[in-house]
């Protein structure tokens, strides 16, 4: 196994040890601070917009979906819950629960908050996974984009060289794995 997927195996295991389904209260639920300058600095929600209008919707169904695909989040010593992963049911909630001072949702509650760089690889799967995971209809012009914000810097101008992307997809190594497994051409993707 690859040197990262096995670090993240491994904090993983220390990080769930004690992981609590809960229900919350919605109005006690906020971005962490990591993720939120994440989402602004890329326009994550239109990358990531389901083909379905979601107002359509019931509320029972958006609660539904809520069950299963919980939110992750950390508790604060104040009470409160940093929202940690599972942005794409967050926003479906805050249509229905914003303002609502009854609303309890649940949530898989981390006994303490994750490390930097485990959090930002809890944010990365978080955002990968309906881009490349779950069949979403993607193009290449999106696929570049998206990788390239955000799993290259200066240091690391390679989207398969990155550690994080090493971490989540080991056995993806170049852009034609990548492209055979997305089943998309690889004259439309444009990465290193």
């Amino acid at each position: 196994m690859n040197i990262h997927a096995e670090h993240l195996k491994k904090s993983l295991e220390r990080l769930l040890v004690d992981v609590k389904l809960e229900t919350v209260a919605f109005n006690h639920i906020q971005l962490d601070r990591e993720l939120k300058h994440f989402c602004e600095s890329f326009n994550l929600l239109s990358t990531l917009k389901p083909s379905s209008d979601d107002c359509y919707e019931s509320p029972a169904s958006i609660l539904l979906d809520s069950y299963q695909a919980p939110i992750l989040v950390s508790k604060t010593e104040a009470g409160y819950y940093r929202l940690i992963s599972g942005l794409l049911t967050y926003q479906k909630l805050c249509k229905v629960y914003a303002g609502d001072d009854q609303a309890f949702v649940p949530c898989i509650v981390l006994p303490r908050r994750p490390s930097k760089d485990m959090l930002r690889l809890l944010m990365l799967n978080d955002i990968v996974r309906p881009l490349l995971k779950q069949f979403v209809n993607v193009t290449g012009d999106t696929i570049t984009q998206s990788l390239s914000t955000w799993f290259t810097s200066d240091e690391e101008p390679s989207v398969f060289n990155s550690p994080q992307w090493q971490s989540l997809f080991p056995t993806i190594k170049t852009k034609t794995q990548l492209c055979e497994w997305l089943h998309i051409s690889t004259k439309t993707v444009k990465l290193k």
